[in-house]
């Protein structure tokens, strides 16, 4: 007696994968670019061979019975598997890597990234590029625990030690606003810790996952309004619900403009350094052509200008 038949193709899977994504054999054939008919005739084929009923078809509508869901959710992580290996391959075949993803701090101008962008991707198309934002402790640990391969605009106050490359970007003075209409404005001479500590407090969220939160800005104010991003940060602030922290180059052109204060304060900021970051060991052509880019004098000079304007 012949044994059955029990394997299943990756692209019997993908078939599965697609029909339950699209909801109906007919949209999974107009994804696949087939007719409706070879799809009805392969999944036949496909319960014959393995033996099991995958689909129940007493409805209007196919529906996966319990045995063809639990195949399709198995199957699913050899398809991830198999394209996570398409991926190595390419890798290898190529030097570039199939995705990349950079993190980029709340600090730093999008403008001349996306100006290197658009080179990178003239240069290589094939590699899908991830770019993301995080903020203060966020960034680092976006890389420790994989989610990024490049950070940009990192605190240099975090220290990881071994494992990790890194270069200095530039520094980042502070000021401490609050809006002309805000009660802080109105005071004479240098403000107190304990005067600030009566007022909100505005602030970018601190972004980290796993790692402690990265300590800055106004630590005692008993009432804190934490937002998603630097923009978010100065509306609030010029709208008057707190005070908050601003660089230098943010501030200036708003002060000339009458619509915020400078507070002269007894504990100010102190300045922040930012940095470039990947994991040691790292060859792939994507990761070493932004290297080399976001290090370049051409980047530094439109960076610091995006920062100054």
């Amino acid at each position: 007696m012949t044994k059955r038949q029990q394997r299943i193709s990756l692209e019997s899977l993908r078939l599965l994968d697609a029909i339950d994504r699209q909801g109906s054999f007919s949209n999974a054939a107009q994804e696949l670019c087939v007719v409706t008919s070879s799809i009805t005739h392969a999944i036949r084929n496909l319960e014959e061979n393995l033996g099991l009923t995958l689909f129940d078809r007493s409805g209007q509508r196919a529906r996966f019975t319990t045995k063809g869901r639990t195949l399709l959710e198995s199957g699913r992580h050899l398809l991830a598997r198999a394209d996570a290996f398409d991926d190595e391959v390419q890798s290898i075949a190529t030097g570039w890597e199939p995705r990349l993803t950079i993190t980029v701090d709340q600090v730093v101008p999008m403008s001349p990234l996306m100006q290197q962008v658009q080179h990178f991707l003239q240069v290589a198309p094939q590699t899908s590029l991830n770019i993301r934002r995080e903020a203060a402790a966020g960034s680092w640990d976006a890389l420790a625990s994989g989610r990024a391969d490049l950070i940009v605009g990192a605190p240099v106050a975090i220290h990881f030690g071994e494992g990790f490359e890194s270069t200095l970007m530039f520094e980042t003075s502070y000021v401490l606003a609050v809006a002309v209409q805000h009660p802080l404005a109105f005071l004479q001479g240098p403000v107190s810790n304990e005067q600030l500590a009566l007022h909100r407090a505005i602030l970018v969220g601190d972004t980290t996952r796993a790692m402690p939160l990265l300590p800055y800005g106004l630590q005692d104010n008993r009432q804190r309004l934490s937002v998603p991003d630097q923009a978010a940060k100065l509306e609030a602030i010029l709208m008057g619900l707190g005070c908050g922290f601003l660089s230098t180059h943010v501030a200036s052109p708003l002060v000339r403009k009458g619509l915020i204060t400078l507070l002269d304060v007894k504990t100010p900021r102190p300045p922040s350094q930012s940095s470039l970051a990947w994991r040691s060991g790292e060859t792939g052509r994507a990761l070493k052509w932004w290297v080399e880019r976001l290090t370049s004098k051409a980047f530094m000079d439109a960076l610091l200008n995006g920062i100054e304007s």
